[in-house]
């Protein structure tokens, strides 16, 4: 089942640095070609062109694993938590039981959050910090804008309590986006209820926009894209230079640097403008 949690973040990130290294030895392979050829092949332009969708996107996803590994690792050292538990095996059995009842009831009632099948014998550990919340092995974002979302929470009564998160999740492919609604549940216990209603709150003020959980997410990244791009922008320059300066018989070939550099400098632009986007977006209150 798809989750839009992030689990195992390094080894996601060891692929998209292997898909990095595959798409732009796919783009330099192809820049030879043409340069030996004289002209765009088809071979040539399919080289570059399958792989530079990958090229822009997986650098920026290794980057965004790199930091999920980095957070996480921060979450479980209980830095900047909010509240924290240990649901026991017994009360997430009850609560796997619960929960598949709620997710029978349409697709816009599954759990995104997949309960393990079989609960560890030492239960598991839930960790929350203003922006994000970590269930065990999985984690998660929860912000107002972005791929995936929350639109509201609230606490679910019976013999446990659980926080109820309305989520939209967009996916995208080739020709289209869509987004879907769903739900993130979260179990706690009666030892918990001070803690998970002290959660709601915080999230609920985070939904309505009277705070902000994390202010510097989207700075960040809009820094890194503005400081990212002048430097790939000038490596392309340099490329452009050395192209009028080098010889064709030369053991080094100028167009690849340009190719590089256009791509990735194109590509933190668009990182930055989607961080302030998202940004901007993050301030307005319902």
């Amino acid at each position: 089942m798809f989750s839009p949690g992030i689990r195992n973040p390094q080894r996601s990130l060891l692929i998209c640095l292997a898909i990095t290294l595959a798409a732009c030895a796919s783009i330099a392979w192809g820049v030879i070609e043409m340069n030996v050829a004289g002209q765009e092949t088809l071979g040539s332009g399919l080289k570059i062109g399958i792989a530079l969708l990958p090229a822009i996107l997986a650098p920026f996803m290794a980057l965004n694993f790199w930091g999920g590994t980095k957070v996480m690792a921060s979450m479980r050292r209980g830095e900047n938590a909010i509240a924290r538990w240990t649901v026991t095996a017994a009360d997430l059995a009850e609560f796997t039981t619960i929960d598949k009842v709620r997710s029978a009831r349409g697709i816009e009632h599954l759990n995104d959050w997949p309960t393990p099948r079989e609960p560890p014998p030492s239960g598991i550990e839930i960790v929350f910090t203003p922006s994000a919340v970590l269930v065990g092995d999985t984690y998660f974002s929860l912000t107002r804008t972005g791929p995936f979302r929350f639109t509201g929470v609230r606490l679910l009564s019976g013999s446990q309590p659980v926080i109820a998160f309305s989520t939209l999740t967009t996916y995208a492919n080739r020709f289209n986006t869509r987004t879907m609604a769903g739900e993130l549940r979260i179990p706690a216990s009666q030892q918990a209820s001070a803690a998970a209603a002290k959660v709601v709150t915080h999230f609920e003020q985070v939904a309505a926009g009277t705070i902000i959980a994390d202010p510097n997410f989207y700075r960040r990244r809009m820094r890194i894209g503005l400081i990212a791009a002048p430097i790939f922008f000038a490596i392309a320059a340099a490329g452009f230079v050395l192209s009028s300066i080098v010889g064709d018989n030369s053991g080094f070939d100028p167009t690849i640097l340009i190719a590089i550099g256009l791509v990735f400098g194109i590509a933190s632009l668009i990182l930055a403008g989607g961080a302030w986007l998202l940004g901007r977006a993050q301030l307005r209150k319902r």
